[in-house]
């Protein structure tokens, strides 16, 4: 999903359409703690026992989604739960000096802190190349990676 004109201008339209848009994901964060909880064989293999956070991942960031402001009526999530946007997982599965876990951890230990942007628990951090992203590219066609001269 992706903030709507009136949600990235700040205007009252947008706070309903962030609501209508995030609501429906908090929900399945609820849904999939509870069946974690309950022991739902389709989860059997997530231990129960552990710490849990849900990141809702979106196309595109939601700057205010994580502020708890008092007029954005969002479910009220049962585990710590971060709306980031595809950008900064990517900045975070590079991470090299902390764990992804740890941040998230020592970020959600923190009310305030838990109410920013995961950008700015990033900043600081050192991070290195895309794994994924270098396995991919290193088993493709050499057309479609960058700088590669494909010969006839």
């Amino acid at each position: 999903m992706m903030p709507t004109e009136n949600a990235r201008l700040g205007l009252e339209d947008g706070v309903a359409e962030t609501e209508g848009k995030l609501a429906r994901a908090y929900r399945q964060v609820n849904t999939t703690s509870a069946q974690i909880d309950e022991r739902n064989p389709a989860f059997a293999r997530i231990p129960a026992d552990r710490p849990r956070q849900a990141l809702i991942v979106t196309l595109e960031p939601f700057p205010i989604a994580n502020a708890n402001l008092p007029h954005v009526d969002l479910p009220v999530p049962d585990i710590p739960t971060t709306v980031v946007g595809a950008q900064e997982i990517e900045r975070l599965v590079t991470l090299t000096d902390i764990t992804p876990t740890s941040l998230l951890l020592e970020r959600a230990a923190y009310p305030q802190r838990s109410s920013w942007a995961l950008n700015e628990c990033l900043t600081g951090h050192e991070g290195g190349r895309n794994l994924v992203l270098d396995q991919a590219l290193g088993n493709s066609p050499a057309a479609i990676r960058p700088g590669a001269v494909q010969r006839r």
